[in-house]
């Protein structure tokens, strides 16, 4: 599975009255006894997800469990390292098979579904992935964001200082006489 396109849509849109993240995801099938198991691990190492069975909104009967899986443990690690409750919706792409949408809140909305999407394809895998350095990662880009970022101040001396060369150009023997009655023949 993989994220194929990712945009920011602002407040009032077709999905929430709230900024948000929508999502692409491209999965390959992955077979009822492999999604399973899947759960079961991921219930293990993030106990949060059983609570978010009927949260989580549905826009599609097609949408398989995996897909369900990777946004509940989005919105779960974003829970975890945000501290946030959110809530989300999944669904498919019309017309394109193996494609479907999902829709987060859109503070570390795309960390946390690339961290959902990566401990997901580890653990199908059956490789091992550290949550605890995934979730530390989250959380310092989520502090990041959500600090106010600095506002460039200009005053009328930084102004002049942006227009105003600190060279000026000099060609000696432009104004000469000899160059200007030259120009005039």
């Amino acid at each position: 599975m993989k994220i194929i396109d990712q945009r920011y849509l602002e407040s009032g849109n077709r999905y929430s009255t709230q900024p948000c993240l929508l999502s692409i995801l491209e999965l390959e099938p992955v077979t009822p006894e492999a999604s399973e198991k899947l759960q079961k691990r991921l219930y293990n190492v993030l106990p949060g997800l059983r609570r978010l069975r009927g949260v989580v909104g549905k826009r599609a009967d097609a949408v398989p469990p995996v897909v369900e899986l990777v946004q509940q443990t989005a919105i779960e690690l974003r829970r975890l390292a945000l501290n946030e409750v959110a809530i989300g919706f999944v669904g498919v792409v019309p017309n394109m098979p193996g494609r479907y949408r999902l829709v987060l809140p859109s503070v570390a909305g795309a960390p946390a579904l690339a961290m959902a999407t990566q401990l997901l394809n580890a653990m199908l895998a059956g490789r091992s992935y550290n949550l605890k350095a995934g979730l530390a990662r989250l959380r310092l880009l989520a502090d990041r964001r959500r600090k106010p970022r600095g506002h460039l101040m200009q005053t009328a001396r930084t102004i002049l200082m942006s227009v105003m060369p600190k060279r000026t150009l000099s060609m000696p023997g432009l104004f000469s006489s000899s160059y200007l009655t030259a120009g005039a023949v």
